[in-house]
């Protein structure tokens, strides 16, 4: 743009922009490089006088502005330097007028918005930069009105860094993602050429506290991570200490949190310099023999975590694990960079959590009172036991790399195999010699119990998911997940299941009946009616209630809104049969799968739920025929037995039914408390043992151990939405008196019906400034008062702060990929012993 179209863009901007009714213009042209009458017509256009001003003629414009043409606008133009103050007789006039300048140089700072007297030192000093009008452009979008000298610098930077804002972290996170050394990196070599890298080094170490003399783009990030690192570590490695020393360590770990949260491409070129300076800093050996304490809280290096994954397998191998303060470990390492990242560190932190789980669980067959029936035994705690084993081996079996975790993985088997089945098995054993169930639930007398009383009080439609061997456990886990959910609540209780246990018998005793019976040929009857295939049921569920139907869950999950509607009309009870675990377990194939299986389960019940929920439904029971006992090593001769001999109607690894059946004592006869299944011989496998046969030998079902026999009852009921619990902090003095300041957040409600979890994420803030890291935390905390306070650790830039100043912890919540503001809590600074 040349001076005409500036001077046009000024008289515009004065007369339309600023809605002036006229304006004055002063132009002093110490070059003298324009006539008025050059001006005059290159201004034709322009609603303004053009007067030459003297020395001399003063008073004779005075006159014409503002008595003769008081409401005319003026450009007066002077051929030399403004004058004086005190040689100035139209300084009055220039007070209420303007000062348009002509120079290069003045321009530049007009256009800035910045002062003449700042800015011509900087274009002298730093003349390759000012050569280049694209520079300069792009220098109008960075540079702050009114800007210092050094706000003026930190602009150039970002124009030759390609930062999008003159400020310091993302300059020098621009500066870093070209690389490390100096001689190919092209910013780096465009701040030499275009400006300097002396100053800019001078800035850099102002703004992060470097008190090295031999700076590198190298020095640099190994400086800032390792005050990320020192940030969350709970001792001093002197050497490091010393090589970088910083008084802003706070400022240098901000810097590479907030690098953690900017886009993919340059988060992946931080991970980089991470793993390589992991290897420089030898972060291994700094480690490996330092106690736990000191390091489990840095999310630097990922490293990290598979040290504390082998010293957690250590101490887990030698039986000295503080089991609570390792599951806060692990849960809070899931929540850390690496393992959002890396999925292999997320695995194996979820597998330790669970051989934690495991460990600590062993205490409840310690626990074992022989005076309460086992099946009661099982359902309050010792289901926990198969839960977590189930677990940890089903994350330890998909494990890329399961060498660091087979010792773990054998010694927590042979316990699982040795010690609690064992014991499980004997007690089993002594139940069947009592005779004694204990006061638990009958599987036979669940649509009589618990579906009967609804459909005759009640006009709710009921869904009845039976899903085939999902045993107690799974069905706990499945409970866990569908109380995550906002609008609804499960709860759980068990069903004692018909023995044997297996498919027949169970799906049987689930339909409504008075009598179970069984033909030759190995098919249940109820009330003499066939139970077996879709038809034979639903004629038995309309028998009882002309307004019942089945279906497989499969098909009504492919079905439209439409067809769901259409097929349900008129229904006050549908049951949905569902084959997932027993689909795998059953074939000798496929068996060894069986742990996954019940994944996918959980995953496919938690989807129905979640599609029968949008059909209206506010009644959904989720339930199994039997479970079932699934041992992962070889199981060895001596658990199998001889097969049972005589007129055998059906049978399987576990048992058998028929007629004259001859046994040994590997067997036992199932007393008839344990069955309503009537006319007929059963017969079970004491304990844990198989009968010698065809099939799989690792799943099985149809004995007495409560794996098999303790199903669930899941009663899931649609509610109004919860609300989030409140949250608040919990200090009566607000006030900050060091750079490190910790800050108890209470949790006002107690998670349950009415109100479910909230993330936060917080951090504080001074003039909308950030000023201290930003901590994610989720607040689903369960107890009394005193238990629900979260002590969240913050560390503010290391800044001059006035006494008396206030700051605000901000917090927002965080829900899916939604963030909404939700409470600010205001601090006063009082950092009377911080050194500024």
């Amino acid at each position: 743009m040349n001076v005409i179209e500036l001077l046009k863009e000024r008289i515009e901007d004065e007369l339309y922009k600023k809605n002036k009714p006229r304006t004055v213009i002063f132009w002093y042209d110490e070059q003298g490089e324009y006539t008025v009458s050059d001006l005059e017509e290159a201004l034709a256009e322009q609603p303004i006088h053009i007067r030459q001003l003297t020395r001399n003629n003063f008073f004779t414009l005075k006159l014409e502005i503002e008595l003769k043409k008081k409401k005319d606008s003026f450009l007066l133009y002077a051929d030399f330097a403004k004058p004086a103050i005190e040689e100035n007789f139209l300084l009055d006039m220039e007070l209420y007028g303007t000062e348009f300048k002509a120079d290069t140089n003045a321009l530049l700072a007009e256009q800035l918005q910045v002062s003449d007297a700042v800015l011509r030192p900087l274009i002298k000093e730093f003349g390759e930069f000012f050569k280049s009008a694209e520079r300069k452009n792009k220098l109008k979008k960075v540079v702050p009105s009114n800007a210092t000298a050094r706000e003026i610098e930190y602009a150039m930077l970002a124009v030759l860094t390609g930062a999008p804002i003159a400020n310091m972290e993302e300059i020098t996170r621009h500066l870093l993602l070209r690389g490390l050394q100096e001689e190919t990196n092209e910013v780096y070599k465009a701040i030499s050429k275009r400006f300097s890298t002396n100053r800019m080094w001078e800035l850099i170490s102002e703004y992060f506290g470097l008190l090295s003399s031999d700076l590198t783009l190298q020095y640099l990030i190994e400086h800032v991570l390792y005050a990320h690192f020192k940030r969350h570590s709970h001792f001093e490695e002197q050497s490091l200490q010393k090589k970088y020393e910083t008084t802003r360590g706070n400022v240098c770990a901000l810097f590479i949190d907030d690098w953690l949260h900017t886009k993919e491409s340059e988060v992946e070129v931080l991970e980089t310099y991470m793993k390589e300076i992991e290897q420089r800093f030898s972060i291994i050996d700094l480690l490996h023999e330092r106690p736990v304490e000191q390091f489990a809280d840095i999310s630097t290096f990922p490293s990290v975590d598979y040290l504390l994954i082998n010293r957690l397998t250590e101490e887990l191998l030698h039986q000295t694990s503080n089991f609570d303060a390792w599951t806060e470990i692990l849960n809070k390492r899931l929540k850390m960079h690496w393992a959002k990242r890396n999925e292999r560190i997320r695995s194996f932190l979820n597998v330790m959590i669970d051989a934690v789980d495991l460990s600590k669980y062993k205490m409840f067959l310690k626990q074992y009172d022989t005076r309460e029936p086992l099946y009661v035994q099982y359902t309050s705690e010792l289901y926990l036991i198969d839960q977590a084993y189930r677990r940890f081996m089903t994350g330890f079996l998909q494990l890329e790399n399961k060498g660091i975790l087979e010792k773990l993985a054998e010694q927590l088997t042979n316990w699982y195999e040795n010690k609690f089945l064992l014991k499980i098995a004997q007690e089993t054993n002594y139940l069947f010699e009592a005779a004694e169930l204990g006061k638990l639930p009958k599987q036979a007398k669940f649509y009589k119990e618990v579906l009967q009383p609804i459909l005759e009080k009640e006009s709710t439609r009921i869904f009845v998911i039976i899903s085939d061997a999902v045993r107690y456990e799974i069905g706990a886990e499945l409970v866990s997940r569908l109380n995550l959910r906002s609008n609804g609540v499960a709860s759980i209780s068990p069903l004692v299941s018909n023995m044997p246990t297996y498919t027949q018998l169970g799906m049987a005793s689930l339909l409504p009946h008075k009598q179970l019976t069984i033909t030759e040929n190995g098919i249940v009857l109820a009330d003499g009616q066939p139970t077996n295939g879709l038809a034979n049921r639903i004629k038995i569920l309309q028998n009882a209630h002309p307004e019942a139907i089945a279906y497989r869950l499969i098909d009504l999950l492919d079905w439209s809104r439409a067809t769901a509607d259409e097929n349900l009309k008129g229904k006050r009870l549908v049951y949905l049969y569902h084959d997932v675990i027993d689909a795998a377990g059953d074939s000798s194939k496929s068996e060894r799968d069986t742990y996954i299986a019940a994944e996918r389960a959980i995953k496919e019940l938690s989807i129905a739920v979640d599609r029968i929920s949008k059909l209206q439904a506010k009644r959904i029971f989720i339930t199994a025929d039997h479970g079932f006992l699934y041992q992962y090593p070889k199981i060895e001769n001596d658990v199998k037995v001889a097969s049972v001999k005589g007129n055998i109607i059906d049978s399987n690894r576990r048992f058998a039914v028929g007629h004259q059946l001859v046994i040994d004592d590997g067997a036992v006869n199932i007393p008839d408390s344990f069955t309503t299944l009537e006319d007929v011989e059963k017969i079970i496998a004491k304990g844990v043992n198989r009968f010698i046969g065809g099939g799989g030998v690792q799943f099985v079902h149809g004995g007495a151990t409560p794996q098999e026999v303790i199903v669930p009852l899941i009663d899931y009921r649609r509610t109004s939405q919860s609300l989030p619990v409140e949250i608040s902090v919990a200090m009566p003095k607000r006030v900050i008196t060091g750079y490190r300041i910790q800050v108890p957040i209470y949790q006002e409600q107690s998670i349950s019906l009415e109100f479910k979890a909230r993330t936060i994420r917080a951090a504080f803030y001074l003039n909308d400034e950030r000023i201290s890291n930003e901590i994610e935390w989720t607040f689903d905390m369960v107890g009394e008062n005193h238990e629900r306070t979260a002590q969240l650790i913050f560390n503010l830039v290391e800044n001059y702060y006035p006494t008396g100043q206030t700051c605000e912890l901000r917090m927002v919540t965080v829900e899916d990929e939604k963030i909404t503001p939700y409470r600010e809590t205001e601090f006063t600074i009082h950092m009377y012993n911080a050194l500024y």
